[in-house]
Parts: C-alpha cells; sequence; structure tokens
C-alpha cells in the first residue's frame, strides 16, 4: 500500500534472516511466560509474525498474538485481530508494526503500546484507552499518537515512497487523539487527519482534509457498525477479565500456600529427623558413658580384689615367718 516493493523486502528480509541464523537475543520479559494481547479474526495473502525470538510463523485464524511479537505484511497481506482489552485491530497491507507492551487486567497498569515503523493499521481502542487514556499509545519515528476512546488509522509513510510526504499520519474515524512531538502537539477530531512530517522540526498539524491513500482493503467491510458493537461489550468484558484475574489470584495464592504447607510440612520432617538423630546421638552417648562407669568400677574392683589377695598373702607369709622361728 505504502512502501515500494523493494523497501517491504528489505525490512521483512531483516528479521527472516536472523531467525534461519539462530535464535536471537529477547526481550527482558522473553524468559516469563508470554503475555496474550489478542487473537487472530482475520488472515489473507502474505503476513508474517515474528516472536521475541525472532522465529517467524504465517498466522491463521484463532491463532494467539503475544506481546513483543512482530506483524509483518505484504503488498497483498491483510491480518485482523481481537484484541485482549475487547478492542480490534485490523492491519493494513505493506506494513511493519510491533505490539511493543501489554497487559490487560483490568487494573491501573494495563497498558498498550504499539510502534509502528510503516504502512498503516485501523483501530477501535478497548477498555485501556478508555479507563487511563495514558496507557494507550501509538509511536512512529517521528511522533506519538495518543486516543480517547476512539477509532482511529495511523499510517507512516517511509522515505523514498511515491505515495506522500514522509512522515507520521493519522485518520481519526470516531472520537479524538492527539498527535505529540517533541514540537508540540495537535488534536485529531472524528473525520480528520493530523500530520507530523517526517523532515524538518516542526508541529504536527490537522490537514484540510483525509488524504487519498488512506483507501479502504477488501475486508473493510468489518469495520461497519463495530464500533459500537464492541462498545455496548465493554465494560461487560472488562468486568469479566477483572473476575477471571482475581480467579487466577486466588489458585495462585492457594497453591502458594500448598507449597509453603508442604514445604513447612518438610521443614517439619527435617527438624523431626534432626531432633531424633541428636537424641539417638545423646542415647548412644549415656551409653558409651554408663559402659565406660561399668569398666572403671570393675576394673577398681579387680584391682581392690588384687591387692586384697596381695596383702592376705603377705600376712599368710608373715605367719609361716613367725610360726617357723617359734619352732626353731
Amino acid at each position: 500500500m505504502l512502501r515500494p516493493f523493494l523497501t517491504f523486502m528489505l525490512v521483512f528480509a531483516a528479521p527472516l534472516a536472523l531467525a534461519q541464523g539462530g535464535p536471537a537475543a529477547g526481550s527482558a520479559d522473553s524468559a516469563d511466560a508470554p503475555v496474550l494481547a489478542g487473537k487472530v479474526a482475520l488472515a489473507e495473502g502474505d503476513v508474517r509474525i515474528s516472536d521475541v525470538r525472532r522465529q517467524i510463523r504465517i498466522p491463521k485464524v484463532g491463532d494467539p498474538v503475544y506481546k513483543g511479537e512482530r506483524i509483518v505484511t505484504g503488498a497483498d497481506g491483510e491480518v485482523h485481530i481481537d484484541t485482549e482489552d475487547g478492542g480490534y485491530i485490523g492491519v493494513r497491507p505493506s506494513t511493519n508494526m510491533s505490539i511493543e507492551d501489554f497487559r490487560a487486567e483490568g487494573g491501573p497498569d494495563d497498558r498498550f503500546i504499539l510502534d509502528l515503523l510503516q504502512g498503516s493499521f485501523r483501530s477501535i481502542t478497548g477498555w485501556i484507552a478508555r479507563v487511563n487514556r495514558q496507557s494507550y499509545a501509538v509511536r512512529t519515528t517521528t511522533a506519538t499518537i495518543g486516543v480517547r476512546g476512539t477509532e482511529h488509522e495511523p499510517l507512516v509513510i517511509p522515505e523514498g515512497s511515491s505515495e506522500g510526504e514522509p512522515g507520521t499520519y493519522d485518520r481519526v474515524h470516531s472520537g479524538e487523539t492527539e498527535i505529540r512531538t517533541p514540537q508540540g502537539t495537535v488534536g485529531v477530531k472524528a473525520n480528520q487527519a493530523g500530520f507530523a512530517p517526517r523532515r524538518g522540526a516542526v508541529r504536527p498539524r490537522v490537514l484540510d482534509r483525509v488524504p487519498a491513500f488512506f483507501r479502504p482493503t477488501r475486508n473493510e467491510g468489518r469495520f461497519q457498525g463495530l464500533h459500537d458493537r464492541l462498545n455496548r461489550q465493554l465494560q461487560q468484558r472488562l468486568q469479566a477479565r477483572r473476575q477471571l484475574v482475581e480467579q487466577r489470584r486466588k489458585i495462585q495464592q492457594e497453591r502458594r500456600a500448598e507449597k509453603r504447607s508442604a514445604f513447612e510440612q518438610r521443614k517439619q520432617g527435617v527438624r523431626q529427623q534432626e531432633e531424633r538423630r541428636k537424641l539417638k546421638e545423646q542415647r548412644g552417648d549415656k551409653q558409651q558413658k554408663f559402659q565406660e562407669e561399668r569398666k572403671q568400677r570393675m576394673e577398681k574392683a579387680k584391682a581392690e580384689r588384687e591387692q586384697k589377695r596381695r596383702e592376705g598373702a603377705k600376712k599368710a607369709r608373715e605367719r609361716a615367718a613367725a610360726k617357723a622361728e617359734r619352732r626353731e
């Protein structure tokens, strides 16, 4: 849609080569369990998803999409995702984007950060953007897009494209967004498009009209009335997620308690074994002491008997000598 074919191949070939050359270092969370960000609702044409280890897969309907994964579509590729916070994203052809951060537990720490390198997607935001709009952002090389419970279409035109001036665009279908750069911020309302140019240090601005390169795809009909349908279900989904998270936490607490109990039991068993060992040693010491004392008593009695025998023998000799003297 936006990139020349050669540009797309160069961008896509880099992660592909890394995947074929061996595993790459993952993010700081790569050692943890993967965080589910959504599930594939539609996949057509050339679509690739690479995980944090740069392993590439071809997505199918129903497949999970996780935090930290990159999505790349070819000139005929399109993939739609039901997000875990009750939103919906339709990734356009010729797009390179990633889900940099995601958490949807129905709490104050929920967040959704998307990086858009080039191309575009259409997004109906879920509860993350509605409950705390500071927790949802689309980042590009030139700007950051924030929202207020919105349906919008960010788009990045890279250098060398013939589609239009390079930079970050955002078309708003419903709600409101803002485009932020170091030079300033501009609000974009429904049926408007904003622009932050790639060249020059200038403020972002609202365009006079929606550019013609915002073209519908063959699956644009899926968005018809979808914003209202999702919005009606959003509070229910948020409450269901909070209940699910609470149940999981209770299960985790119970498991931790069971582990602590098992640990304490093992610890108690070790203490009992140690106490038995010490008691056995004490008994052994007492037995040894008793045997030594008995031996000493027996040796003393034997010595006393020997002393008495010697004294008796001496007296007998003395009596015999005295008797001999009297006879003489």
